[in-house]
């Protein structure tokens, strides 16, 4: 019987890295999976004195028209969200909060939480099952967020 060579032990070594680490990249890489609670169906934009204008949306992206300082005081987004347990939506409705965070920046920055029915911002339920959302554009667009925001209801 022949002994085994050292360089096959190496390679057999070398080989068992090599597929452990492709194993934990294509772990890492697997898209996350998670139950999406609130999904939106529909956003409009109010303004007072017109009719509402859908917004075209993009997968989870909606596009607002640009809007003058008058409009920015005036006008409000309204999304409506389905909702799979009722119980949930009425939790929300109640004490849910509202994180907005500008997109573009120069510097990182944490999103602002803010709660629901105040501030420009309120949240109502549907008999049906649903919510719907209504934001000040003036609140969307405040502060650090004037070239964007990206929106969280929790």
């Amino acid at each position: 019987m022949q002994p085994i060579p050292k360089w096959a032990s190496w390679l057999g070594g070398a080989l068992a890295w090599v597929a452990g680490v492709t194993i934990a990249l294509f772990a890492l890489s697997a898209p996350a999976r998670a139950e999406v609670a609130f999904t939106p169906e529909r956003a409009r934009l109010a303004c007072p004195g017109a009719l509402s204008e859908a917004l075209p949306a993009r997968g989870n992206a909606l596009t607002v028209p640009a809007q003058g300082d008058a409009q920015l005081r005036t006008c409000r987004i309204e999304i409506d969200f389905s909702v799979r347990d009722a119980a949930l939506a009425g939790r929300a409705a109640a004490s849910g909060y509202v994180e907005l965070m500008g997109l573009r920046l120069a510097r990182a920055a944490f999103p602002a939480r803010l709660p629901v029915n105040r501030d420009g911002i309120a949240l109502a339920q549907h008999p049906g099952g649903g919510l719907t959302l209504t934001l000040s554009l003036d609140t969307l667009f405040g502060g650090d967020r004037q070239r964007g925001a990206a929106l969280i209801l929790a």
